[in-house]
């Protein structure tokens, strides 16, 4: 649907053009390639490492295992290795959020397309969850099944808002449809 790449360019921009501090968290552990959409460079860590540390988390090894894309943007990437997916707990993603926080002024986190403990403790951390959709039938279900996950975990409304990428007026499938489907407004159409 596009996540990865809205994702990775909101990053970019928040750092770019607005100054702000940005860490872009990539938690598709097993094909994550969030690093690859802003630099060419190898990153000198990842997250699966960082979790195999994380009794020696601080902020000093967080920034020494991101991609610094610019001065103000690092990327922490996923495991090159999708066997090391195993090797990041739900523990260990709130501390290296929570830390992330600490030391940035945006944190963003390219979320799988799955639900686990890990991307659920991604979720419980998020200010605010922003599930990226096309305007198809087979999404306006996934998008149902999700916001009844959402609302079993007790979510505010307000913490889930819809980005609806590749939007063509006149589809098959109308925003109208999406938002009926939902029970709510979508935030934004790309």
């Amino acid at each position: 649907s596009g996540a990865t790449f809205l994702a990775t360019n909101l990053a970019y921009a928040m750092a770019a053009a607005q100054g702000k501090r940005v860490a872009l968290i990539d938690l598709n552990l097993q094909f994550g390639d969030a690093a690859l959409y802003v630099s060419d460079q190898r990153a000198p860590s990842n997250i699966a490492e960082v979790a195999q540390q994380i009794h020696r988390l601080d902020e000093s090894l967080l920034h020494s295992a991101m991609l610094q894309v610019l001065p103000n943007f690092s990327v922490l990437a996923a495991p090159e290795d999708p066997a090391h997916a195993t090797d990041v707990k739900a523990n260990d993603i709130e501390a290296i959020i929570r830390l992330a926080r600490r030391s940035f002024d945006v944190v963003i986190v390219d979320m799988p397309r799955a639900l686990d403990t890990v991307s659920l403790r991604a979720f419980d951390s998020a200010d605010t969850i922003f599930p990226v959709m096309q305007l198809t039938l087979p999404l306006f279900r996934d998008a149902r099944r999700l916001l009844d996950v959402f609302r079993s975990l007790d979510y505010p409304r307000s913490k889930v808002q819809f980005i609806v990428n590749r939007y063509e007026k006149g589809g098959a499938m109308s925003l109208d449809d999406l938002e009926r489907a939902i029970g709510q407004p979508v935030f934004r159409t790309i």
